[in-house]
């Protein structure tokens, strides 16, 4: 499992800048703590879920676990895009909020679903899981982020 916690110069000075301080926050340890908790007790719920990755609704990412070699920033930026456009094609399709994006491919599933107001949560899973069991994980998730951000 992997916390990324400085972020890269392809964001500018003030998200760097906000992220350290958060990383110098007494609480930041205890919130991680929680959120890997969280993490680890939903993606029980069902096998097959390879990686997940928590991120701001600005793209930051915030907490995740995920294969090595994966550029982290750089997911969480394009599923933060990925929302910000499905939200505004459901709202100008008159169908309210969005709640989540599940996407099929030719190796799994992976869902995008919004942690509250300030968060998503991206879980990536094999071919082979169920998918009503990928979307009860990410909706137990997070129901209990939700309150922690």
């Amino acid at each position: 499992m992997q916390t990324l916690l400085i972020g890269t110069s392809k964001f500018d000075s003030a998200h760097r800048e906000r992220r350290v301080g958060i990383m110098f926050d007494p609480g930041f340890e205890e919130l991680q703590g929680k959120l890997r908790l969280i993490m680890e007790e939903s993606t029980a719920l069902a096998s097959g879920i390879r990686a997940w990755m928590l991120l701001s609704k600005e793209g930051l990412p915030i907490s995740s676990a995920v294969p090595q070699g994966l550029e982290e920033a750089e997911i969480a930026a394009m599923a933060a895009s990925i929302l910000g456009v499905a939200d505004l094609a459901a709202e100008r399709l008159d169908q309210g909020t969005l709640e989540e994006i599940l996407m099929t491919n030719e190796k799994g599933l992976v869902i995008m679903k919004s942690a509250g107001e300030k968060a998503i949560l991206v879980l990536a899973a094999s071919k082979s899981i169920k998918t009503g069991l990928l979307v009860y994980a990410a909706t137990t998730a997070t129901e209990k982020i939700a309150p922690l951000l």
